[in-house]
Parts: structure tokens; C-alpha cells; sequence
């Protein structure tokens, strides 16, 4: 390598700083950018992102898949990863002054025939001063086929000390047996899932899932591909630990200072609480119109013990889909009384769970939470309806007939506007 003479020094702040450093590879420059990952709660960077920038004898810029491409050889792949490695935790090493992380991508066509070399890492540790836990090795998982050979190399980086983050997941041919068996310390997720849930709340609550399911196995979760504020809204609101992208930063020879993003972070995380408010707000507006109605039907049949009735002033709200009755073990007592609205509305598809004669429900929040709270309205979360494949709420509450509890229970249409 060589030292990178550019007319000034990389950060305007300290005139310190030392000059980046570059590489030569086929007649091509090759220079670090760091792109910073935040932590959403602790708003600022806690690691970078090392990827590589190449310019030809005329300062033309080449594409990172071009400039990866050049190798013909499992051994040539090798070659150029090892550089860029190097190159990235020398200029890494010259900037950072606090604890952050290193992201490092490893070329998986180089590591599927030339298994890595505990001394050359080793190597660039000592050189730089940087120790193997503030690395965090990333690893594309789709693309190394062999499991065994991909837990040994996981196992090999994470022996030295480093972590390990599986790339890109949800592109491609991505799937959650990966995560539970690989363990990986940190899972980042394709900007492709991001990009889709600003645009379908179908999506948004998909990749809520996802970012759970993803904590539930123990790993951390970067959103990356962060490009608008949306974007970055939908990230936090999915509970995502941090995140990245160019709404935030884009990559550059130097590291942006910490003291840079606490005011965005502040007024997005401000943006998302007056979000959830707002949507609080909306569905107790909502709710209030319903529970007048609910109440009603719930006394009417407390009263007169006659169900259809009852559900028919239930009825008047159009979100009304299906009103059934469970007594206290859980057993529902007659078929689903369906609005007429929606009656019309049925998939026939679904036919064999449209009826729930002889179901038992006591294992769903809307019978339990009623019968441990007798006589309080519940209000479930939005799930999806088995009976009809359909997204709703359920409004329970249980009534005393004749000495006998039951739980009335009303489905609500609950479909993204």
C-alpha cells in the first residue's frame, strides 16, 4: 500500500488527521469509504461500514461489481479481499477514537476454494492496533452452499474474537433455518424489504415480524438501505436495533462525527411517537362508535338471551363482520352470525373454516383476556381472521345469561386503508 496524497486532509475539523491511505490493484486506485451504522437508542454511530472505491489512471470511478468481477481465480478473489481488508482497517485504524465496530464484507466466491488464514488476520491486528472484537465479519450466506464448511468458517473468525453478521438477508433465496443454526451475532436486512414496507403496511407489519423473530433467536438487527424519511420511520417503529443508509450518511473517506445525527435521530424518533399517537388517537375515535353499539348488544343480550337479535344492532357499523358466542371453557355455542354486508363477501375458498361449530377459542386473547377480566370490554390487536383469511380485530366481553358465562365475542374488519 500507499500513502494517498489528496490536497487536504480528510477531515476539515483537525488538521491533524492522518492522510487516508490506498492501494494500487491492475493499474486501478483503490481507497476506503465508511459508511456509519446507528443505533436507533443510542443515536449515533456505533460501527462503519469499510467498502471500497477504485478509480482508473483517469480518475474514472468503477462500480464495486465491476472492480469485484476483475478476478478469474479463486486465489485472485482471495488476493483482492485480502487487500481491501487491509486497506479498510489501516484507514480505519487512523480515524477511529472510540469503541466503534469495523464492518467487514468477505468475498464469499474467494472463501467457497481458499479457506482463510488465521495469520493474516492476526497480522493486520497487530499492525493496526485494532483487536479482533471490534471486527464484525459479514458474511453473504447465500452464497457459500456447503453448511459444514460455512459453520467452520463462522466458527473460524469467531474464534479470533470477532462477530459475525449474515448480509443481505430476506434478498434472494434467504431463510430463517440459517439464522437458528448459524447464530450469527448480527442479522442485516436487505434494503429490499425496507423499500417494500414504505410503500404496503402488509409489508411494514411483515417486517415487524421478521425483526422479532430475528431478536427471539438472540441476534441484533440492522436495517440497511435506509433512504428516506419514511424508510427510516418504518425502521424504528419494526423495533430495529440500527440502521443505515443514505438517508443518513453517504459512505465517505472519513468517519462522521457522532455529535451529527443526535438532532435527526431526536426528530424522527419525535415523528414516530406523534405516529403512534395519532394512530392511538384514531383507533379510539373508531372504537368509541363501536363500543356504544357493542355495549348495546351485549346488554340487549344479557336481557333477552336472543343472540341473533343482539348481534343484528351490532350490525349497524360497517366494520361489523361476524358476531359468535363462547362459553366459558372456550366452546363456541352456535354457528358464526355473519353481517349481511358481508355475507355477500365470502370466499367460498375458505368454506371449510367459515363455520366454527364445535370450535374451541380458549387459547385466543379475546376469551382468555375476557373471561380473566369479567365484564371489561377487550379490544385484540390486529390479526389474521382463520375464518376468513382477513385481517381484524375482536371485541369480547363476557355476559351472564341465566347463571351462565359466556363471551361475546364481535370481528371487526381491520384491512390496510
Amino acid at each position: 500500500m500507499k500513502a494517498n496524497t489528496p490536497n487536504k486532509p480528510l477531515t476539515s475539523q483537525n488538521q491533524n488527521t492522518p492522510l487516508n491511505m490506498a492501494a494500487t490493484y491492475r493499474g486501478l486506485q483503490l481507497v476506503s469509504h465508511f459508511q456509519p451504522i446507528l443505533s436507533v437508542s443510542h443515536r449515533r454511530p456505533v460501527g462503519f461500514e469499510g467498502l471500497i472505491r477504485s478509480r482508473d489512471s483517469r480518475g474514472h470511478s468503477l462500480s464495486p461489481a465491476v472492480l469485484l468481477n476483475l478476478p478469474q481465480t479463486s486465489e485472485a478473489h482471495l488476493s483482492l479481499d485480502r487487500l481491501c481488508r487491509r486497506l479498510h482497517m489501516h484507514n480505519f485504524a487512523r480515524q477511529v477514537q472510540d469503541e466503534s465496530w469495523l464492518f467487514l464484507n468477505l468475498n464469499a466466491q474467494s472463501l467457497v476454494e481458499q479457506q482463510p488464514d488465521v495469520g493474516f488476520m492476526q497480522s493486520l491486528f497487530t499492525q493496526t492496533g485494532l483487536p479482533a472484537h471490534r471486527m464484525v465479519i459479514e458474511i453473504l450466506e447465500s452464497e457459500i452452499h456447503d453448511r459444514v464448511y460455512l459453520r467452520w468458517l463462522i466458527a473460524h473468525f469467531r474464534e479470533m474474537g470477532c462477530l459475525i453478521a449474515i448480509d443481505d438477508f430476506g434478498a434472494g433465496h434467504s431463510n430463517f433455518d440459517r439464522i437458528w443454526e448459524l447464530e450469527p451475532d448480527i442479522v442485516k436486512i436487505d434494503r429490499s424489504l425496507i423499500q417494500s414496507a414504505s410503500h404496503s403496511s402488509r409489508v411494514e407489519r411483515i417486517l415487524t415480524g421478521i425483526v422479532s423473530l430475528i431478536h427471539e433467536a438472540g441476534s441484533l438487527v440492522v436495517i440497511e438501505g435506509v433512504e428516506s424519511e419514511r424508510e427510516a420511520l418504518i425502521a424504528i417503529a419494526a423495533n430495529a436495533d440500527m440502521v443505515q443508509g443514505f438517508y443518513f450518511a453517504k459512505p465517505r473517506p472519513d468517519l462522521y462525527p457522532a455529535a451529527d445525527y443526535i438532532d435527526a435521530i431526536d426528530d424522527l424518533l419525535a415523528k414516530q411517537r406523534s405516529q403512534r399517537f395519532k394512530a392511538s388517537y384514531q383507533h379510539n375515535q373508531d372504537f368509541k362508535k363501536i363500543e356504544t353499539l357493542f355495549r348495546q348488544a351485549t346488554s340487549h343480550f344479557a336481557i333477552s338471551n336472543a343472540f341473533d337479535i343482539s348481534c343484528n344492532l351490532l350490525f349497524q357499523e360497517r366494520r361489523a363482520v361476524r358476531c359468535y358466542l363462547l362459553d366459558e371453557a372456550g366452546y363456541q355455542m352456535a354457528r358464526n352470525i355473519y353481517s349481511p354486508f358481508y355475507q355477500q363477501q365470502l370466499d367460498k375458498r375458505f368454506t371449510p373454516l367459515i363455520s366454527g361449530d364445535n370450535a374451541n377459542w380458549s387459547h385466543k386473547h379475546y376469551h382468555f383476556r375476557a373471561i380473566e377480566n369479567p365484564g371489561q370490554i377487550q379490544v385484540s390487536r390486529p390479526y389474521l381472521s382463520v375464518a376468513d383469511s382477513r385481517m381484524c380485530i375482536t371485541v369480547s366481553q363476557t355476559v351472564v345469561v341465566d347463571d351462565r358465562l359466556f363471551v361475546f365475542c364481535c370481528d371487526l374488519d381491520w384491512q390496510d386503508d
